[in-house]
């Protein structure tokens, strides 16, 4: 009896480490892609005599914060998060092939990963800044072929500003707390401050807010914005999932981690866990079949479908967590 425990537990931490592996390897994977689009995107973009010709109608610092803007927050960001995808992906790979003993050999290698990812988000400062400046002058500057200031105050400046303020320093508290080789409960409360502070701000604050977005009249558009799209049955159900649906997986998540951080006398359930990250990595399949069986951005060509759409969408490696959220759902142990 005993030996048959010890078979299952030990099947169910080998199948936990693989689905592990395979959520980084699709967090690294998406970043290398977006790293090559990002930098060969940002050169076509910073070369085109069409944009150099528009920002010369302005004046020169707007010109300087924009290229600036285009190429930390377009390029340099998006290496930095593929780099963090690197080191995350050996120290995942070092995990799953020598299972608990490899935690001290890959403890430096995550705390990079988790300084990248911090530096990734820092990047976005230019951007943010950008998207202020160019509201309060009334969109007399050129930014993105003059696409309106409340759109980009509401998909960039708002959530951007937020995440800024409030990520890169749970990551690097996140960080220190594992190079510093802290106890098992310190570093467990900062992961899921981490955790439910991506699930707010990351995800549901920045996927909402596009909806917000997405009601600003915009010519582009074809008239696929505002009430007349919102409420069509479909599409009011990609915005129920998300602002409701979304919101209530991030609150279920702060209950099922708040004792930890707490650090009450209490066990954290990984079942709990596991119906988090399940329910969280279906609502990208959601997105995914919403935004295909409905024609995709060529029949709606609007900020929602922009921003859920696989070419422009950097989250969608979050689609893996519905299978590593499974593995803990069904564990026997």
């Amino acid at each position: 009896m005993i030996a048959e425990e010890s078979s299952d537990l030990t099947h169910n931490r080998g199948s936990f480490r693989f689905w592990i592996l395979v959520v980084v390897c699709a967090y690294f994977g998406l970043a290398l892609y977006w790293a090559i689009i990002g930098v060969s995107g940002s050169i076509e973009y910073v070369s085109n005599y069409y944009v150099y010709q528009e920002l010369s109608k302005g004046p020169w610092w707007w010109m300087i914060l924009y290229y600036g803007s285009e190429g930390l927050s377009g390029t340099v960001g998006v290496v930095l998060r593929a780099v963090a995808g690197f080191f995350a992906f050996y120290s995942a790979v070092v995990f799953w092939r020598k299972k608990e003993s490899a935690l001290s050999l890959i403890r430096g290698k995550v705390g990079t990963a988790l300084l990248l990812e911090g530096a990734y988000f820092l990047s976005f400062i230019p951007s943010t800044v950008a998207v202020f400046v160019y509201y309060f002058a009334n969109e007399n500057l050129y930014y993105f072929d003059h696409t309106p200031g409340l759109i980009l105050l509401y998909v960039t400046g708002v959530p951007c500003l937020i995440i800024v303020m409030v990520i890169p320093s749970l990551l690097f508290k996140l960080r220190s707390k594992i190079i510093q080789g802290s106890s098992s409960q310190g570093i467990i409360k900062w992961s899921c401050l981490a955790g439910v502070s991506y699930l707010f701000l990351v995800f549901w604050l920045s996927y909402s807010m596009a909806w917000v977005a997405n009601m600003v009249p915009f010519g582009r558009a074809q008239g696929q914005y505002g009430w007349s799209f919102l409420l069509e049955p479909i599409n009011l159900a990609s915005f129920i999932v998300t602002v409701f649906g979304l919101f209530l997986i991030a609150i279920f998540g702060l209950m099922v981690t708040l004792p930890v951080m707490k650090k009450l006398p209490i066990k954290i359930s990984l079942r709990r866990i596991g119906a988090a990250m399940m329910a969280f990595g279906g609502y990208f399949v959601f997105n995914l079949l919403y935004y295909y069986f409905t024609g995709g951005y060529a029949a709606h060509p609007n900020v929602w479908y922009e921003v859920i759409g696989p070419l422009h969408n950097l989250n969608l490696w979050c689609v893996t967590f519905l299978f590593l959220g499974l593995a803990l759902l069904t564990s026997r142990k």
